[in-house]
């Protein structure tokens, strides 16, 4: 896509995500790179001239969108600098719900056996693990076969390494109907409510939402509250249509958040059970958030296409925002596609 400002062919996620103020209505036309400079110049919106506030959340998200896209790093190509005797160097390998650990260094370390350390360390099963670096999957073997090491990676010191933890795959035209159920345990002191919301992304650009006030849209249907009361949980199921879901969907995130309590914290085993509409006693794939803070919200997963393949794909990731105001939960999950996760 060409942008009219700059006539750069850019790539779709090099535009804004949403107008940058309720008064632009107009479609994003102008790379993020010309907006930002137009802002920063005069205040106002490129293509229309509607004034727009520095501390606009929306502008924010432009500038974490570009950071992300577009990160700086030191050059590879000159020699590290000396370390002390015996010092060593450190990466970061990081999952979306904060659990991480630190690996020593070594351009040798193969993939492989870095995915061997990420499952003895937190725990995920090699064949779940996606690792990301710079927003390209790390493969266990090179083009020409040979074994990828961390070097031919160009992994540097002090850096992260995603670990992307695939739930569920399986070739597009093999699943039709599925239903992903977002459930809770109610609070100890009595029956309270999450609240369930699909949005639905085209890559780093915002399409829609499904949530309890708008129950269907296209492909997918919302239960609304389906309370057990006997059981003590909370249900809200998605249901999906992939045969109908749009190619122009490419990330469809599920969350769940506070309703009438300032946080999530008090609700017990937030889970996820993903299964064909048309088996609902054979689950495809299931996921617990152990770790629950005092955040708003929390990402419970993603649905996407990849080579061919319907993923589901765990998150885990704490977040503010709820139905009140989605734009916090917009700007986390934004975050995550433009790592590449």
């Amino acid at each position: 896509m060409k942008c009219d400002k700059c006539g750069v062919n850019k790539l779709s996620n090099e535009f804004p995500p949403r107008a940058l103020s309720d008064s632009c209505e107009h479609a994003a036309l102008h790379c993020i790179r010309c907006v930002l400079s137009h802002v920063e110049q005069h205040g106002k919106c490129s293509q229309c001239e509607s004034q727009v506030s520095q501390d606009s959340t929306r502008l924010r998200r432009c500038y974490n969108q570009l950071k992300a896209l577009f990160p700086v790093y030191e050059p590879t190509c000159v020699p590290p600098p000396e370390t002390t005797t015996g010092q060593k160097d450190y990466v970061s390998v990081a999952m979306l719900n904060g659990d991480n650990t630190n690996v020593q260094l070594k351009p040798s370390m193969t993939v492989a056996r870095l995915r061997e350390i990420v499952k003895e360390n937190l725990g995920v099963p090699t064949q779940s693990q996606q690792l990301i670096y710079n927003g390209t999957e790390m493969k266990e073997f090179t083009d020409d076969k040979a074994a990828a090491t961390l070097g031919h990676y160009k992994v540097l010191p002090t850096t992260t390494i995603y670990v992307r933890r695939l739930l569920f795959s399986a070739p597009e035209n093999n699943l039709n109907k599925v239903v992903f159920d977002l459930h809770w345990g109610y609070p100890s002191t009595g029956r309270d409510f999450l609240d369930a919301t699909a949005i639905i992304f085209s890559g780093t650009e915002l399409i829609d939402y499904l949530d309890y006030r708008k129950l269907s849209h296209e492909s997918l249907r919302h239960s609304g509250d389906r309370m057990d009361d006997r059981a003590r949980t909370g249900h809200h199921f998605m249901n999906v249509d992939l045969q109908q879901v749009p190619s122009s969907f490419t990330h469809i995130f599920f969350t769940l958040s506070s309703w009438q309590s300032p946080t999530i914290a008090k609700f017990p085993n937030p889970s996820l059970r993903f299964y064909e509409e048309s088996d609902p006693d054979t689950m495809l794939c299931e996921d617990t958030i152990t770790r629950v803070n005092h955040s708003q919200a929390i990402v419970m997963c993603w649905l996407s296409r990849n080579k061919g393949k319907w993923c589901v794909y765990s998150a885990g990731r704490a977040s503010n925002g709820n139905s009140e105001d989605y734009e916090p939960l917009y700007e986390t999950i934004t975050d995550i596609i433009a790592n590449g996760l």
